[in-house]
């Protein structure tokens, strides 16, 4: 199974698609750096990093207004972007289910 995900900054915390106010100011090297506050082991090769973890790889491609997630694999990709979700909604992170094309709430909220 694949799975698509794309992360961006952005002011407040948006309930649609239509909601979201992207912060231009956080650009790529801020999006790595997120990346590796939310994965850990993360091998870099020039813009992209790749992780495993729990039976699954992600790749992550960090660009100048977001950070561009495919998680692949076995694993329980909903119960971990569940986690990546409430991560971001601490730090001002939207998660998009890009097959969905709607903002991932936490569970727990």
């Amino acid at each position: 199974m694949s799975l698509d995900f794309v992360l961006i900054k952005s002011h407040g915390h948006p309930l649609s698609m239509d909601q979201i106010d992207i912060d231009v100011t956080f650009k790529q090297e801020d999006y790595k750096a997120l990346a590796e506050r939310f994965f850990e082991g993360i091998v870099w090769t020039a813009a992209e990093g790749i992780v495993s973890s729990d039976d699954m790889s992600f790749e992550l491609k960090p660009s100048d207004i977001s950070l561009s997630i495919t998680a692949r694999g076995p694993g329980d990709t909903v119960a971990y972007m569940d986690r990546i979700a409430a991560l971001g909604a601490q730090h001002g992170i939207v998660v998009i289910d890009v097959q969905g094309s709607e903002i991932l709430v936490p569970i727990a909220d």
